[in-house]
This record gives C-alpha cells, sequence and structure tokens, in this order.
C-alpha cells in the first residue's frame, strides 16, 4: 500500500491525472461513445438510402461484409500487443516497450501484404461468383470498393500500434473522442460528396479519408505527447509466439461473430442481387444496436467476478451477481424489445421509407433469442477469469458454420427471412441450451436460480407488449406518422413501467429506483432555490 501511495504522489506531483480517474473518465466516455455510435448509425442509414438508393446501398453492405474477413486478421495480433506493452510498462522495461511495438509494426507490415494478396485474390472470385446476379456496372464498382478497402484495411492495421499505447497509457478519453469525432463528421462528408457523386464507391472513400485522419492524428499523439517509440532492439521469438499466440480462443470467438453475422448479406446478394441485401442489412443494423445497447453492463463487472473467484471461490456469489446483471440487463433489453415489437413496423417505415417492410420482421426474429445471449453475457466474463473461454469459441464456431450452411439451403427456397431464422435457431441453440449446460456443469453457476429470477421479470415483459400491441394496432389510421408513434411510444412506456414495477421487480430492484428518484427530487429542489 505504500509503494502505491508513492507511486501515485509521484504521478500527482507531476501534474498528471490520477490513472483511477482516467478510468472512470473512460468509462464515461466508452458509455458516451456507445451511444452517439448508436444515435450516428440510426441516422446515417435513412441518409445514405436517400442518398445513394437501395442498390447501391446494398451493394456497400455486401462489399463491407466480405471487408470484415480481412479486417478480422487484426485481432489476431491487436490483443496481444496491448497485454504486452502493457506489462511491460508496469515492470518499467521501456526496451522490452520499444521492441513489443517494433515487433508488432512489422508483423503488421506483413499482415498488410497478405490482406492486399487476399483482396487482390477475392476479387476475381468474386466477379466469377456473383456474375450472374450483379450487372457488369456493379461488378466494377464493387470492384474498385474492395480495392479502396483493401487499403483502408492496411491503415488500420498500421495504426494498431499506436491505439495499443494510447491504451496502455490510459488515455481513453483522447482515444474515444478522437473516434467519436470522425464518427459524427462521416454523415455530413456523405451527404456533401454524396450529394454530387451518389454512389457506394463514394462512401468508401469517405470511409477511407476518416480513418486516415483519425490513425494521424492518434499516431501524432502517440509520438509527440506521449513519447512513445517503436526502437527495434532485435527478434524475440518468444515475444512474438506470445503476441500471435495470445487469446486464441478470443481470435476464434471474432472470426466466428464475422462469418456468423455478414454471411447472410453475402448468401442473399448471391441468390437475389443488391436491393434484398440492403432490406436485409436496415435489420440488422436493428438487431446490431440492440446488442451493443444489451452489452453495455456486463464489462463493468469483470474485477468483481475476479475476486470472488480469485481471492473467496465463491461461485454462489457469482451465482448471485449473475442473476442480478442478468435481471438488470433483461429489464434494459426488454423495454428495447418490447417497444420495437409494438413500433417497429411504423419505426421502420418512418426510419428507412417503404419498401422495408421485411426488414422488420428481420430484426424481431434475431432480436428474441440474442436476447438470452446478452443477459447471460456476464457469463462469457466468468469463462474469461476461470480460463474456460476456448469452449465458447469451439462451439460459437462450429454453430457459425452451421448457419451458413442453413442459410445456403433456405435462402432460395423461403426469401431472405429465413436467413434470419437460420441464425435465430443457431443462437437458441447455442446460447439457450448448449452455453446453459456448460454453465450448470462445467463453470458452476446455478443456471436454474437464475432462470427462476429471470422468469419472475417474462410476464409483466409480455403482459406490456401484448396489451400495447393490441390498442396500437386498434387505431385505424395515423400508422406512419410521428404523432401516433409518440403516443403509442408513451402508452408502452407507461404500461411496461406499471407492470414492471406492480409485478415484476424485487424490493432491492425497487429501492434503488426510489433512491435514484429521491436524489433526482432533491437536485431539482436545488435547482430551484
Amino acid at each position: 500500500m505504500k509503494t502505491d501511495s508513492k507511486l501515485k504522489s509521484k504521478i500527482m506531483s507531476k501534474g498528471e491525472v490520477d490513472p483511477s480517474r482516467r478510468r472512470k473518465q473512460g468509462v464515461v466516455v466508452s458509455c458516451l461513445y456507445t451511444t452517439v455510435q448508436v444515435v450516428v448509425n440510426f441516422l446515417y442509414v435513412p441518409i445514405v438510402l436517400s442518398t445513394i438508393g437501395r442498390d447501391e446501398y446494398g451493394i456497400y453492405q455486401m462489399v463491407g461484409s466480405i471487408m470484415v474477413y480481412v479486417v478480422s486478421i487484426n485481432s489476431i495480433l491487436s490483443a496481444g500487443v496491448g497485454r504486452y506493452y502493457s506489462m511491460y510498462k508496469a515492470e518499467g522495461n521501456e526496451r522490452m516497450m520499444e521492441n513489443t511495438l517494433a515487433i508488432a509494426k512489422r508483423l503488421y507490415w506483413g499482415l498488410s501484404v497478405l490482406a492486399l494478396i487476399v483482396v487482390g485474390i477475392i476479387i476475381p472470385v468474386f466477379r466469377e461468383i456473383y456474375v450472374g446476379s450483379f450487372t457488369s456496372v456493379q461488378l466494377d464498382e464493387c470492384s474498385v470498393m474492395l480495392a479502396v478497402m483493401a487499403v483502408n484495411t492496411v491503415v488500420t492495421f498500421n495504426n494498431a500500434v499506436n491505439i495499443a499505447a494510447i491504451n496502455a497509457n490510459e488515455r481513453f478519453v483522447f482515444l474515444k473522442a478522437a473516434s467519436m469525432a470522425t464518427l459524427v463528421a462521416q454523415p455530413f462528408l456523405i451527404i456533401l460528396v454524396a450529394g454530387v457523386y451518389p454512389n457506394a464507391v463514394i462512401i468508401t472513400l469517405v470511409i477511407l479519408s476518416m480513418n486516415i485522419l483519425s490513425s494521424t492524428l492518434q499516431r501524432v499523439f502517440a509520438q509527440s505527447f506521449l513519447q512513445v517509440k517503436y526502437t527495434f532492439h532485435g527478434w524475440d521469438k518468444a515475444l512474438v509466439r506470445g503476441l500471435l499466440g495470445f487469446s486464441v480462443a478470443i481470435v476464434l470467438v471474432a472470426v466466428a461473430d464475422q462469418v456468423f453475422w455478414t454471411s447472410s448479406n453475402l448468401i442473399i446478394a448471391y441468390f437475389y442481387g443488391a436491393g434484398p441485401v440492403a432490406v436485409y442489412a436496415v435489420g440488422s443494423q436493428v438487431y446490431k444496436a440492440y446488442m451493443s445497447a444489451g452489452m453495455g453492463v456486463s464489462g463493468v463487472f469483470f474485477q468483481r467476478v475476479s475476486s470472488l473467484y480469485h481471492y473467496d471461490h465463491d461461485m454462489g456469489a457469482i451465482s448471485q451477481l449473475f442473476a442480478k446483471v442478468g435481471r438488470v440487463t433483461f429489464i434494459v433489453c426488454s423495454v428495447v424489445l418490447g417497444g420495437f415489437i409494438v413500433l417497429g413496423q411504423d419505426f421502420t417505415l418512418i426510419w428507412a421509407g417503404e419498401g422495408y417492410g421485411e426488414s422488420y420482421w428481420v430484426a424481431v426474429i434475431v432480436m428474441i433469442p440474442m436476447t438470452i445471449d446478452l443477459i447471460q453475457n456476464l457469463g462469457l466474463t466468468i469463462m474469461q477469469v476461470e480460463d474456460k473461454y476456448y469452449f465458447r469459441g469451439i462451439i460459437y464456431f462450429a454453430l457459425a458454420v452451421v448457419n451458413v450452411v442453413l442459410a445456403i439451403f433456405l435462402v432460395p427456397r423461403f426469401g431472405i427471412l429465413s436467413a434470419a431464422a437460420s441464425s435465430a435457431l443457431c443462437m437458441l441453440v447455442c446460447n439457450g441450451f448448449i452455453m446453459n449446460w456448460y454453465y450448470a456443469r462445467h463453470v458452476g453457476l446455478d443456471i436454474k436460480f437464475f432462470w427462476r429470477e429471470i422468469w419472475g421479470l417474462v410476464a409483466p415483459f409480455v403482459f406490456a407488449t401484448s396489451v400495447s400491441a393490441v390498442l396500437y394496432r386498434l387505431f385505424p389510421q395515423g400508422h406512419g406518422e410521428a404523432a401516433l408513434f409518440l403516443i403509442g411510444g408513451c402508452v408502452y412506456l407507461a404500461l411496461y413501467a406499471f407492470s414492471m414495477t406492480k409485478w415484476g421487480l424485487n424490493d432491492y430492484e425497487r429501492g434503488q429506483i426510489g433512491t435514484i428518484v429521491e436524489k433526482l427530487l432533491k437536485k431539482r429542489k436545488k435547482d430551484d432555490r
């Protein structure tokens, strides 16, 4: 404790910000960034659709689906670079800090060349596969976009060492602020440029330019302000093995994640062309935003789970925490899910315009089974603490392959909704059955207790959603207009709050809400004075 106090005093004497304060600022700015990201994405879709049209948007989404496989190569190194650089920084070993970044840069150069070769192979293969689904002009456009995105990938790869260094120095505010600035600026640039040249290539060029700007700012900050050095002190085989071999399970999950979520666009494009891809992509934007909202709770508890496991090894307390976080997450997720079930058709019409009716069903079909994974997301943190995350990687990768095969069989027979149904079925099997069995059998969590706690919230959610949906549909006119949409939203929120407070929340949760309301009232009284 004395050493920590001396170190903290030394830091503060230099006029630097307390590291713990930086971490708190990082949490706040991360939450803000996630919120801005969701809002911008929702504003971004109608802007792009109105600017370049459905087919061009479909092409953009499909090419993006291809490139995420190339970009996922980045995950092989990024986790390892951050881990080893942070470790050597904590030890005060500047030589190894410099060598870690220098070796990582050389490895990223190699990966950049590999990425360019892969894209060079993909372009002619892509043209051959999709020659029957796209016009020659669309194929040429896709080839240009793939080339532009390949350059963007190289920029991303070569900036990864700067991001690792900034993270290790806990300058989270700068990192997120720079990303947020480019995120907000991007739609405005697209409106400005794509209004003159309305095609998907322009969007990829705007994305590339914003990535170059963001990467340049991060590089200047790392080198000029943090004095980060990339001096090469020799090839360290042990370090290279560590960088390439770190968190293999996490890499496996990252790759499986890309296969699972992006394959549908490629399969739909093959059988139906660019237009239906745009319809599916609009629905996917909704369930991706839902995923972001639901995953914001569990990451905060990593340190708490680690302490309970390593110091107390108290699986009973971990099971209690697992259920407690699950209930909070369910409350957050269910209010969004229910609201979309009730209002989603009108929301899609107001947001994306005519012709996207199927997008609503794409989102609903996926969001319902996804809820299981979101409310149990803390389980993944527990698996990482127990070093059992590899199981998730293996199972998720296997289900991703099954999802692709199933979608290839279903999509030409039943249309784009069957792609969503395929993903939903795989999620239900993986997250609903296999992972719950593993949590109970091999992780040691009390899954029966967890679901008893969750079932107490399900009935109020179903009641509020069902009654609101019936009442909303009883209105004979006004659907697709903002006025009825807002009235329906208010009715749903009132019914949800009433049913959850009356039948769903336990005494602890009611107490927490009461405390928050009391603090807000006190603050309001102070402001009035």
